[in-house]
């Protein structure tokens, strides 16, 4: 699958899940390129491929933009259909970020040193000031590493990265107020690290990703979306 067809199927799938609504403006290019490790071009490529099959528009101008238009292809997206088959990979990348997070959580929770705790906060605050899923993204992300590095683990790094990396590649638009909420789940884990309680944290850091199991697109195709106003999805 190219590159293109990714990006077209990680929005294609939000909108067939009601994640993105008709009318709703798409954060910039360079924005989307960067939440879904891709170029711009790629990006710029994608969004018309969409705009010519009237998944979204493309306006110009100074009110201009990518608009979700709520027109559905006539015609099944191959690439759609490509991520709805890697749904067991998804659960199998679920599950063993699962063991990587609280077992790096554990050790943070002991480890960490306060200048560490301090700039998980931030990420924390940074992903509650978000006004996009590209922005809450970023953090997120920034968060997550941040636990993996304050355990001391160096070691375990180069593992844990490469599987956030891959379960990220499944990574797709949801809307800012979901992804607000599962950030409330950072901000509890931050708040055991702090009390030194490896228990606690560990205990929320798996809740916490195995949450995805019903909350990613995977989860939802099968019938496992949350009930409105529950922790969302933020990987």
């Amino acid at each position: 699958m190219s590159a293109v067809d990714t990006v077209r199927a990680r929005i294609s799938l939000a909108i067939d899940l009601d994640l993105m609504a008709a009318g709703e403006k798409l954060p910039p290019d360079a924005q989307i390129a960067a939440a879904l490790d891709v170029s711009e071009i790629t990006v710029r490529r994608a969004l018309e491929t969409m705009a010519e099959d009237g998944t979204v528009e493309r306006r110009r101008g100074r009110s201009g933009g990518t608009f979700v238009t709520g027109v559905r292809p006539s015609v099944p997206d191959g690439a759609v259909e490509a991520y709805r088959a890697d749904a067991a990979l998804v659960h199998r990348l679920i599950d063993l970020r699962t063991l990587l997070e609280c077992a790096l959580t554990h050790h943070a929770a002991v480890h960490a040193s306060t200048g560490e705790l301090a700039q998980l906060a931030q990420h924390v605050a940074d992903a509650g000031a978000a006004e996009n899923w590209t922005e809450y993204h970023w953090a997120d992300e920034r968060f997550h590493v941040g636990v993996a590095e304050a355990s001391g683990l160096t070691w375990a790094l180069e593992q844990y990265r490469e599987v956030l990396s891959q379960l990220y590649r499944y990574f797709i638009p949801y809307p800012i107020d979901v992804l607000h909420a599962a950030n409330e789940d950072h901000a509890r884990i931050v708040a055991a690290l702090e009390a030194r309680d490896p228990v606690a944290a560990v205990d929320m850091a798996r809740e916490h990703v195995q949450h995805l199991h019903s909350t990613m697109f995977v989860g939802r195709l099968e019938g496992g979306t949350p009930p409105s106003g529950a922790r969302g999805h933020d990987a």
